[in-house]
């Protein structure tokens, strides 16, 4: 074989090479482990084996990178690490924190956008090694409800229609169980429905929904003969005679108090009556002689010169008026009488 033929097939052997070592770098990032979390928790990631953090040296650098797909080209970068240069890191991201220790990447509250691949290179003197994980974020399920959404009775036999709803969570689950005194549960049915043809014998029958997702699960158990149990006549009728009752003991109440209040206003009108006085007006007059002493008859000394008449006068009585009287009172005039000069 001559140099040029030699050349060739050295260049297909290293195409054939290069071919397969990309292949198998794909194949090795399509299967990546898958690591569930609780969405907005804290959470840990484990990016290598226990072994390899022990087997390292101290020339070495690390590199954490994330992508939405294993097969995109463009990743950001988490941690950029040089062990020479000291232990904190060279780069940190946002809401992560990195522990060499036992390399792994801790995300203090996990968001939606924390999803994707995560991809750690650690190149040590002479060799590279890569290591990768898919992390997904689910919402932790709430306690499921169960609601009947119709019932029918014929023949002292009852079918029902039950739904299991959960309010939060994603990748929900669902699964039905029966439960019958003390042994373990029964599968029934995998949907968020369950269709029950019950008779007497099932009275006690207790069934369970269970919702799940690759991180919670929660329970509710319900008795659907409960919903089926025909109601006695006895409890209605003394139902109606409690409300009979309370309703007279309600009326007997209300009259007595519009009897109350009317009482009342009659008692205010027969207090209030105004009475109706005569008014006596007393008038002071005084009658003065002349200043003339001849016809004076000796006049006493002792006595003054005026002469005091007291006059008592009525007064008409008012017509009655809405308003209330007020109380009689009485007016004095003083009135100045001169004896005119003889």
């Amino acid at each position: 074989m001559d140099s040029r033929g030699f050349l060739s097939l050295r260049c297909l052997l290293v195409l054939a090479l290069a071919s397969k070592l990309s292949c198998g770098t794909g194949e090795s990032l399509m299967n990546c482990p898958e690591v569930p979390g609780k969405l907005g928790s804290s959470l840990q990631l484990s990016l290598a084996s226990e072994g390899i953090s022990k087997r390292m040296n101290k020339s070495i650098h690390i590199l954490v990178t994330r992508a939405e797909s294993p097969g995109n080209s463009i990743k950001k970068k988490i941690v950029s690490l040089d062990l020479p240069e000291g232990g904190s890191p060279r780069y940190l991201e946002n809401g992560y924190k990195f522990h060499l220790e036992n390399l792994t990447l801790r995300i203090l509250e996990s968001r939606k956008e924390n999803e994707g691949w995560y991809f750690m290179t650690l190149e040590e003197n002479f060799s590279v090694q890569h290591f990768c994980l898919q992390l997904k974020l689910y919402e932790q399920v709430s306690t499921p409800e169960i609601k009947v959404l119709n019932w029918t009775q014929e023949n002292g036999n009852c079918s029902v229609m039950l739904a299991c709803k959960v309010e939060k969570g994603d990748n929900v689950v669902y699964s039905w169980s029966e439960k019958l005194g003390i042994d373990p549960l029964i599968p029934v049915n995998s949907s968020h429905l369950l269709h029950l043809s019950l008779g007497p014998q099932h009275v006690n029958n207790v069934y369970v929904c269970t919702v799940s997702n690759p991180v919670s699960n929660r329970s509710w158990s319900f008795n659907p003969w409960s919903k089926c149990r025909p109601e006695s006549s006895v409890p209605r009728q003394w139902r109606l005679y409690a409300g009979l009752f309370l309703g007279g003991i309600v009326g007997v109440i209300l009259i007595f108090e519009v009897v109350l209040l009317l009482l009342r206003r009659r008692g205010k009108t027969n207090h209030y009556k105004p009475t109706k006085e005569e008014k006596s007006l007393t008038i002071y007059a005084q009658v003065q002689k002349s200043g003339s002493t001849q016809k004076k008859p000796d006049p006493l000394p002792a006595e003054d010169p005026c002469t005091t008449i007291y006059v008592a006068a009525t007064e008409p009585v008012p017509e009655p008026a809405p308003e209330p009287v007020q109380e009689p009172h009485s007016i004095t005039v003083y009135a100045s009488v001169t004896f005119p000069e003889s």
